[in-house]
């Protein structure tokens, strides 16, 4: 049987009758600092569902669009999952990091003078737009025998990701303002932003790590759609019942 389509409630929605296990899809804007689990797991207790679940990881260093899903909306993941995402990134030249972003120990210092924009932007047009293959970090939730692989990480054990075929569709240069640049790309599912500016650092010479990561569309919807966190746990919290929102 055809599971329905869950319904999605936007910031802009207006409050109305939701039926949590029905099935609802919530936009939301991750906080820096909390886990995709984390929102998850707060949600599902304001909603009382019994079963939530969200569409694609988010660092808890990165902020930007999650989409929770609630009841029988999980059996709605893969279809969320499987389209273009959208990100803002910002890159520091000149650093490596063991974990490719600033959460990680600094493994490496480059030298960044002398780069121009113009030398950068036909770096990305050249290597890094289009059909690539892209090696996960080894900080990440992918799993080897079935165990995460930065637990492995974390235990100083060695880690080795296979590469995978990823795809970028669009790739800017949105700010150059040395040692960091910004860059708004749109990308397929299973990219790792962390590394593009690993691969990024390697192939100017000088090193780079993820500095700050903002994800902006997703499953369809933008950033513009999703709810604070507190806020939507604020408007939960006044529901008059389970799966009910005030009128």
């Amino acid at each position: 049987m055809k599971i329905p389509s869950p319904r999605i409630l936007t910031r802009r929605e207006a409050p109305a009758l939701a039926d949590f296990e029905a099935g609802v899809a919530l936009p939301v804007d991750k906080p820096a600092g909390l886990t995709s689990f984390a929102v998850v797991r707060r949600l599902r207790r304001r909603t009382g569902v019994k079963k939530a679940g969200h569409t694609g990881t988010l660092d808890p260093a990165a902020t930007g669009l999650m989409i929770v899903l609630t009841g029988r909306a999980t059996r709605w993941q893969d279809h969320f999952m499987r389209g273009e995402k959208e990100y803002l990134a910002t890159v520091l030249l000149g650093v490596e990091t063991d974990t490719w972003d600033l959460d990680g120990e600094v493994t490496a210092r480059g030298e960044a003078a002398g780069l121009t924009r113009e030398s950068v932007e036909a770096l990305l047009r050249e290597r890094f737009t289009g059909d690539l293959e892209q090696t996960p970090p080894a900080y990440s939730a992918l799993k080897i025998a079935g165990v995460p692989s930065y637990r492995l990480a974390r235990k100083g054990q060695a880690v080795e990701l296979k590469p995978r075929r990823v795809t970028v569709h669009s790739l800017v240069l949105e700010a150059w303002n040395p040692p960091e640049l910004t860059l708004r790309l749109a990308c397929s599912s299973g990219f790792y932003v962390r590394s593009l500016a690993h691969d990024l650092g390697r192939a100017l010479g000088c090193g780079a790590t993820l500095k700050a990561l903002i994800r902006t569309r997703a499953g369809g919807l933008s950033l513009d759609d999703a709810w604070n966190l507190e806020t939507l746990e604020e408007t939960l919290s006044q529901m008059t019942g389970k799966g009910t929102w005030p009128t």
